[in-house]
């Protein structure tokens, strides 16, 4: 009996682990994830701060994936769809009733944001959990500019080149912790959420009317709008 009693104790053991395992090993492929922004330019005034965006939302799938940002009390939005296989990006900017659109060629990055060329990524072996998920920290070294921040990001997601038209194409995890820079405005993202049951293609419906538009001119829509 006792030795029955034993064995039953390690079938349990091995299964309850057998199980645990099989819950790590599944690797989320869709869903949202909520970032909150901050600015880190030091000459801006609180009332520019308050009208300025404070939330991103990057909706994912294992195909593509929405950066939307949406500021000024809403008089515009600004998207930025991927899509991982074709490694490239299109960017919708809505002003008012109005909608512009950039598409982008493959490897090229997202239109407006500043793309650090120079960018050093060095791994360390710190985490920390951001929204739920283990995150590792890196140290991002700007050399043209002597500038160092650190960054987080999560393997716990599976997409494939989660980054391909960002700045940070050599980070292999989803970002939950960075920076960017669009236009004059120094960002830093911080993940709050995440949202599993979210199963919307990223792009949805694009409007009927649209202006396409260079990457130049992108860019001046979007500069006139913050100036």
């Amino acid at each position: 009996m006792r030795y029955l009693h034993g064995s039953l104790i390690i079938t349990v053991f091995l299964l309850a682990s057998s199980c645990n395992n099989t819950e790590k090993g599944k690797r989320i492929t869709s869903g949202r994830i909520d970032y909150r922004i901050t600015y880190l330019n030091d000459d801006m005034d609180e009332k520019t701060r308050e009208l300025l965006p404070r939330q991103m939302k990057l909706i994912f799938n294992e195909k593509q994936a929405a950066n939307n940002i949406e500021g000024f009390l809403g008089f515009y939005k600004l998207n930025a769809f991927t899509d991982f296989h074709s490694r490239k990006c299109s960017t919708l900017l809505k002003v008012f009733d109005k909608h512009y659109l950039y598409k982008g060629k493959r490897d090229e990055q997202m239109c407006c944001f500043d793309s650090m060329e120079d960018m050093v990524v060095t791994e360390t072996a710190e985490t920390k959990i951001i929204a739920g998920f283990t995150c590792k920290k890196a140290i991002v070294h700007l050399p043209s500019t002597g500038y160092s921040f650190t960054i987080y990001f999560t393997e716990e997601i599976g997409l494939k080149r989660p980054n391909s038209t960002n700045p940070y194409r050599n980070v292999k995890g989803v970002l939950m912790e960075f920076e960017l820079n669009l236009l004059y405005l120094k960002m830093r993202f911080v993940a709050e959420k995440f949202h599993p049951d979210i199963y919307d293609d990223p792009q949805g419906k694009l409007p009927e009317k649209m202006v396409a538009v260079s990457r130049d001119q992108m860019t001046q829509i979007l500069n006139k709008l913050m100036e």
